[in-house]
């Protein structure tokens, strides 16, 4: 239970409260989040990609929150005026879920990527990389846009969306496209409906990520706590004082994140620790005080101890070896081996599903967002629309088969890894990238790698992954009463607008300001990733890389052993999935806040205990909230002042 249902339990069964009784997702409220969703998208995209916030590159979405609480603010003072218009905890929710939903979608990682990938090849194509001949031919038609003048409005800007030619030429790349986001999104709602009787209430796993909307919703006590807003107050002076300075250079400022530690350190070994940034984000030191101590504690010792193991790799003389220590690698092993325990330990109750949708029997899973039957009949379905699209654009069924598997395999994990700690997730594990170290690129063919490298847009980070917040939703209307057949039809809908909308946020943006010319946020480097790996494969075929392999095999074997130990000692301090998030560079940008938020929590802890820790809460919520809604109103600002504002990350 969260912690305001507990210290405030007895008041509340006393006191009135302005907001209604849980009517969960009603049309109302699916009709305003349908409203405000292609708003939210616009805003997100819009900011993400020419003014470079980086929004969705967060576990916790900073636009949604803002947007939250902007309509509890408002749902307040509506209370006092009109309180039969009020919208109920269930209501309000559901609208916050469609927001994250969209943001999943339309995110740095997600969609932005989609149009720095397909139209890549065609534009930066030249005698010298020789990618017309390479492959060229293997391209299918209706993945993306290839006449010249279509292109060049796109590239260079100062044209627009809104002619015909440029209208009919994206027709098919978005119904493509759309159409298989829409299957895979389905596939995780399914998955999540298999997983959410065991992770949610056999299990209980935490959610941290869900603590301050849900708090801030539910609470009608949660703007009167003092400390909240100390919290809100030092961050928001602080983003105050930074927002200045970036418009008036004469306001001082305060350095609070990026500060590269590693230019102190310049002689052998030690210059070979890699870049190593030491920043105080403090929504992230508010984050991290929600994780379990062990995670947070082995999130900053396993990053401490990847960067001294370049180090001692240089001391005794092998750091010339071409990717040692190959953390890649081990990242990939780890995130698989996660994935594998998360379905060992759900595995009796996915055998007691199977079986209770084979009987067709009523009942158990009434309460579930699908019967387990049409989960298991989803997933067939969805299963079947995968081969048929693979073999339709010139895959094996071998290829669909695995890189598929893999993909979901680092869903479930990142999603289980999400519920149970709430961790930031940057995962740059390309399924593509595990089969060509695994089986060479000789073994696929240029079809196969010219098609998986167009799936590069979804694959490159994960760090907005859909699995993981539709389950998280999910863990919302459990806690506060929501039905959740209602509240998967809400996502749905956000799924399919988000879709809509992100294509035409971006479309409109490019051809209006031109990728190339003023989307200073367009990420062409993401589709020269994709392309330039495809050429080298095609241009120099690789067989198995062995040793890479076994680095796989022993990123695997490490995070087993951890688990292991944890589960044989109850002292043992160290997390298998720190070792995993910390090898796969997911806290790079984190370590120092995690690190700050453990000695804080656990000097909390020792010194007040459980009171100690209660009454500590607000406080670090109100890290989190002051540094999204100053972060918001200053892009807010930047948008309509049409210039670059400061950003509270990156």
């Amino acid at each position: 239970m969260l912690y305001y249902q507990n210290h405030y339990k007895t008041e509340e069964n006393t006191k009135s409260v302005n907001i209604k009784v849980n009517k969960g997702a009603t049309w109302r409220a699916i009709l305003i989040g349908s409203i405000l969703l292609p708003l939210n998208v616009y805003w997100l995209t819009v900011a993400e990609m020419k003014y470079g916030s980086q929004a969705t590159a967060l576990p916790l979405f900073i636009y949604p929150v803002f947007i939250l609480f902007c309509l509890v603010v408002c749902n307040v003072g509506l209370g006092k005026l009109w309180p039969t218009l009020c919208l109920s905890t269930g209501e309000l929710l559901t609208i916050y879920v469609m927001q994250v939903i969209a943001s999943s979608l339309s995110a740095y990682g997600m969609l932005q990527d989609l149009f720095a990938v397909i139209v890549h090849p065609y534009r930066f194509a030249s005698p010298e990389n020789e990618w017309k001949n390479l492959f060229f031919h293997h391209i299918p038609s209706n993945f993306t846009v290839s006449l010249p003048d279509v292109l060049v409005g796109y590239y260079q800007g100062d044209s627009t969306f809104y002619q015909l030619n440029h209208l009919l030429s994206w027709v098919r790349p978005f119904v493509t496209w759309a159409s298989f986001t829409l299957v895979l999104l389905l596939m995780m709602h399914c998955l999540n409906t298999l997983f959410r009787r065991q992770w949610i209430q056999h299990e209980r796993l935490a959610f941290p990520i869900i603590q301050l909307p849900v708090t801030m919703v539910q609470s009608p006590y949660f703007f009167r706590n003092r400390m909240l807003w100390l919290g809100f107050g030092i961050v928001a002076i602080l983003d105050a004082l930074n927002g200045l300075h970036t418009l008036f250079p004469a306001v001082p400022y305060l350095q609070l994140k990026l500060i590269n530690i590693s230019q102190y350190f310049t002689e052998k070994p030690w210059n070979l620790m890699g870049t190593t940034r030491v920043s105080f984000y403090p929504f992230m030191i508010g984050i991290g005080f929600f994780l379990p101590l062990d995670l947070s504690f082995s999130c900053w010792f396993f990053f401490l101890l990847r960067q001294l193991s370049r180090v001692f790799s240089g001391y005794i003389g092998i750091h010339h070896l071409p990717g040692f220590p190959y953390f890649h690698e081990q990242s990939a092993g780890a995130w698989i081996c996660l994935a594998f325990i998360a379905l060992w330990l759900t595995r009796k109750h996915l055998v007691f599903a199977l079986q209770f949708a084979w009987s067709g029997k009523f009942g158990t899973d009434m309460d579930e967002p699908m019967r387990y039957r049409t989960a298991f009949l989803g997933l067939g379905i969805c299963s079947l629309f995968l081969l048929g699209f693979g073999f339709r654009v010139g895959m094996s069924i071998t290829a669909v088969l695995l890189f598929f598997g893999i993909y979901f395999a680092i869903a479930i994990a990142i999603t289980r890894l999400r519920a149970e700690f709430g961790a930031p997730h940057g995962i740059f594990n390309h399924p593509l990238d595990m089969m060509v170290t695994t089986f060479g690129s000789k073994s696929w063919g240029a079809g196969n790698l010219t098609v998986m490298s167009f799936f590069f847009w979804f694959n490159r980070g994960y760090r907005p992954h859909p699995m993981p917040n539709q389950f998280e939703a999910l863990k919302i209307a459990d806690t506060v009463g929501m039905q959740n057949r209602r509240l998967l039809l809400a996502m749905i809908i956000a799924g399919l607008l988000s879709l809509i909308c992100s294509f035409w946020s971006n479309l409109d943006m490019m051809y209006r300001d031109g990728a190339l010319a003023k989307v200073t946020g367009f990420r062409f480097w993401v589709g020269r990733g994709a392309f330039a790996k495809l050429e080298k494969w095609l241009l120099h075929p690789v067989s198995p890389d062995w040793l890479r392999i076994g680095f796989m095999g022993m990123g695997a074997l490490l995070t087993l052993t951890l688990l292991v130990l944890r589960i044989r000692f109850f002292w043992w301090p160290l997390h298998p999935a720190g070792y995993s998030l910390a090898v796969s560079f997911a806290i790079d940008y984190f370590w120092f806040p995690f690190l700050i938020s453990w000695s804080l929590k656990s000097i909390i802890l020792k010194s007040g205990g459980i009171r100690g820790y209660q009454q500590a809460v607000p406080f670090f919520f109100g890290l989190i909230l002051g540094d999204f809604v100053v972060g918001s109103l200053w892009m807010v600002f930047g948008m309509l002042a049409q210039q670059h504002v400061y950003t509270i990350f990156i």
